[in-house]
């Protein structure tokens, strides 16, 4: 973790190197995160962040005064699943094996009985991460196959995984890499971030070549877009 100072404060900002064009400054969960291509040194970066400190302030203190809030995995919980929103609905029964399924607008999860007087936050979470990663192994393949018809081109791999910072990733070996956390959104942001990705297949930056071809395949992408931002 890097620091600078500003005024009476210090800013402390961790940063992710990969094979992109240009620096890129994000607030994540409260945390300043600098995305910089893998040739810039230490140096060059932190002048970025001492540039920009007056906004990462002001990002900074709009997360403190309405921060987004963490998941608590609790009955009555709300939950989205491509877009639409389900309730977390917990019961205990006599069974051996915690369950979950999803049906009439609700997230229902079986625990059981023993379960009933411990925190049983990360068994219910584990189910819930499971259940996006199902989700996202179905949904993600469909629009895998739509974008490689619409595109002409398709990763050497793809692979769906939990990550913190980032919807999709592209490497420069043609692996793509999808957050099953997307399955939250409705499928028309699920097909432009693997859109996105697909088009990093031909340009490994985010250049006015590829936002081209991007708006070529998805004119409204913009749209996608600002439902990730919300």
């Amino acid at each position: 973790m890097k620091k600078i100072k500003y005024e009476n404060k210090t800013i402390a900002y961790s940063v992710c190197k990969a094979r992109i064009k240009n620096l890129y400054i994000s607030i994540q969960n409260g945390e300043v995160v600098v995305k910089a291509p893998w040739y810039v040194t230490s140096s060059q970066i932190q002048d970025v962040v001492e540039s920009k400190r007056d906004w990462i302030m002001k990002q900074l203190e709009k997360y403190s005064v309405s921060p987004k809030k963490s998941k608590e995995y609790v009955d009555g919980e709300k939950f989205q699943i491509l877009g639409k929103a389900y309730f977390l609905n917990i019961y205990y029964q006599d069974t051996n094996k915690a369950l979950l399924n999803v049906e009439n607008g609700k997230i229902n999860v079986v625990l059981p009985l023993e379960y009933s007087e411990e925190d049983n936050t990360e068994r219910i979470k584990k189910l819930i991460d499971k259940m996006y990663y199902m989700i996202a192994e179905k949904e993600v393949e469909n629009s895998m196959e739509k974008m490689r018809k619409l595109v002409g081109l398709a990763p050497n791999e793809y692979r769906i995984k939990k990550t913190t910072s980032l919807w999709g990733s592209c490497s420069s070996n043609k692996k793509i890499t999808i957050n099953q956390n997307l399955m939250m959104y409705d499928r028309f942001v699920i097909d432009y971030v693997v859109l996105h990705e697909i088009c990093h297949l031909k340009y490994m930056n985010h250049s006015k070549n590829f936002w081209n071809m991007v708006s070529t395949y998805m004119p409204n992408y913009k749209e996608a877009e600002a439902e990730l931002k919300k």
